[in-house]
């Protein structure tokens, strides 16, 4: 983490206890050496007597216990937290101050202390004066300098686990309509097969796909294209039992489970049903509006069955249903073929690659030149085919867009960026940025906006920290909308990059005024730049250009010690590439700031 984050000012004794806490964090959270958290609770304690106000300022609870669990010593910003007189609290033991239930916890967390002579750890409630018990996790040691007396440390995670439980629900529902998302219904499937299994019962998969849906966004716009999705999942609902599962998939895409089923005949006459209820007339600002549903069915579990197949066969099942025109029922029979199945094969691999989490993100670093410190990452999206191995992003982001899968990808490779570089950030590694593409039909898309927002508002992350990179053409293809859409992201504290630069046919008038924060000069005119005249000269220029414009400059694909030293003579102040390091996924990345082999700003 960046020194810069406390104030410089302070005096000695509070710059190292700060040190101090922040060894302390990381160590509890996984030290290598056993005894490691020990040393780091004693140093605590004995810090304490000659500057307790230091910690007031990092730990919530911090004090000392003898064998009976009688205080001996509490720091000041443990009485603010508990809130009680330290006279009080010189009468009860530390059992006292958690409820009856938890209260063996806490005994068998001192006896382990007592007994191993190593740090234990547990997650409870203390009972705070005149306030609801508060979550905390609790680190308990043997206090070296206080024989017979126990450390105590604890952190108010109350707000984290409410975070973590807000987190966790919106990354299984649709922020849209509630639903359960995609994620969510593959666990259900799983699940209600399984118990089918179990008791000999047929389960039916609907598939709901809304026909012609990209006509009413057309026709009325973005606001009344939520509204109706918002309508369908209350209606789709309200169709079915309460106890059935429900989930919005994807764009105009449901899902409905249905469980014990009699015959086929029940399961089509819940589905007419489903029709008939979605064929009712909507109402926008006054306007009347009539859509329809196209709907695949499979009925499982047999052995041609598993999640995935499920999930595809309902594909087919729903494009054999459009094939026979608008409202249509269709049931996937096991002898069906989709139309072109070799033509569509690797788009039905990528949906299901969406399905089954074969997409994820790795992480390349951008490093300054001067210091080597690594500034910052770029997200780079992977897919791991089950059978093809690894598909490069060159294959599969077209057909992404084709497929109309690339905003979901777009969305959750900015969200999964967001989320961890505040996990980065807890493990003691703090990365100023990341920077995460943005596909053109992405950028387009009216909602994109929307989405980079409601990224924001589900992780929390500083829009500061996050860089989205565009290419030229993109910038290009309409300048009045992108100068538009860059000033209103721009305003929330977003950061843009020209990814790219120089393959690209930018206007320089326009380039000034866009509010960009970095060019990113394209590989191409760094592979021979030792060698070539006319590469030095162009990134010669890219680099006189960044400086007038005021723009960080990142050169791409450098991959020797030689192209370097190049463009540290030609003032590039920040490099990404093989020579620093590969693009890695997170845990190998994570290991490497944690061996020294690289490191940040703040090391």
């Amino acid at each position: 983490m960046d020194a810069n984050w406390f104030q410089r000012s302070k005096q000695a004794p509070l710059r190292s206890a700060i040190d101090k806490f922040r060894e302390l964090r990381r160590d509890l959270s996984g030290g290598k050496s056993p005894n490691q958290p020990n040393a780091m609770l004693q140093a605590l304690t004995d810090h304490t007597q000659s500057a307790p106000t230091s910690f007031e300022r990092v730990i919530d609870f911090l004090a000392r216990v003898n064998a009976e669990g009688k205080f001996t010593y509490v720091s000041e910003q443990a009485l603010g937290f508990i809130g009680y007189h330290r006279e009080y609290l010189e009468t009860i033991a530390l059992t006292d101050l958690v409820s009856g239930q938890e209260a063996q916890v806490l005994n068998t967390c001192l006896e382990l202390a007592q007994t191993t002579g190593a740090m234990q750890k547990c997650t409870l409630h203390l009972v705070k004066s005149l306030t609801y018990p508060r979550l905390v996790e609790l680190r308990i040691a043997p206090a070296e300098q206080h024989p017979g007396e126990f450390v105590v440390v604890a952190f108010d995670v109350s707000h984290w686990i409410e975070k973590e439980q807000q987190l966790t629900h919106e990354m299984h529902h649709d922020p849209l309509t509630g639903l359960d998302n995609l994620a969510s219904a593959q666990r259900e499937i799983e699940r209600i097969k399984l118990a089918a299994v179990a008791n000999g019962s047929q389960v039916a998969l609907l598939l709901i796909d809304i026909d012609e849906y990209h006509r009413v966004n057309q026709a009325f716009g973005y606001d009344a294209g939520d509204q109706i999705l918002q309508e369908t999942a209350h209606r789709l609902q309200n169709a079915v039992k309460e106890c059935e599962f429900v989930a919005r998939c994807y764009s105009d895409a449901f899902l409905m489970l249905l469980t014990n089923i009699s015959n086929r005949e029940y399961v089509e006459e819940i589905a007419r049903h489903v029709s008939d209820a979605i064929r009712q007339p909507y109402s926008h600002q006054g306007q009347t509006l009539h859509i329809s549903v196209s709907i695949g069915v499979v009925i499982f579990p047999d052995q041609h069955n598993n999640t995935d197949q499920l999930l595809r066969q309902a594909d087919q099942a729903v494009v054999r249903a459009k094939q026979n025109g608008s409202d249509r029922i269709a049931f996937y029979e096991h002898h069906d073929r989709a139309t072109g199945a070799e033509t569509l094969k690797l788009e039905s691999d990528l949906y299901s690659g969406v399905r089954n989490g074969e997409f994820s993100l790795h992480y390349q670093p951008i490093t300054d030149t001067q210091t080597q410190a690594v500034v910052g990452v770029e997200a780079l999206m992977r897919w791991q085919h089950p059978v093809h191995g690894s598909v490069p992003p060159s294959a599969f982001i077209p057909l992404a867009e084709s497929a109309g899968l690339i905003n979901f990808l777009g969305d959750w490779a900015l969200k999964n960026a967001s989320m961890q570089l505040m996990q980065w950030d807890k493990q003691g590694i703090y990365l100023k940025y990341a920077t995460v593409n943005v596909s053109a039909q992405q950028f387009r898309d009216k909602r994109f906006p929307v989405a980079v927002r409601e990224a924001f508002k589900l992780t929390g992350i500083d829009p500061k920290r996050i860089v989205l990179e565009i290419t030229e053409s993109v910038l290009m293809h309409d300048p009045a909308y992108a100068k538009s859409l860059l000033e209103d992201l721009a305003a929330l504290g977003v950061r843009f990059a020209v990814d790219d630069f120089g393959t690209g046919y930018s206007s320089l008038a326009y380039l000034q005024s866009f509010p960009l924060a970095t060019l990113k000069i394209d590989r191409s005119f760094i592979i021979n730049l030792p060698t070539s005249r006319n590469d030095q000269a162009i990134v010669a220029a890219v680099v006189g250009l960044a400086k007038t414009l005021g723009l960080d400059l990142v050169a791409e694909g450098v991959e020797t010690e030689d192209q370097r030293q190049m463009l540290i003579a030609n003032g590039c102040n920040l490099i990404q590439g093989w020579l620093v390091c590969k693009a890695l996924p997170t845990d190998e990345l994570a290991r490497k700031f944690e061996r020294g082999e690289l490191r940040t700003q703040a090391s």
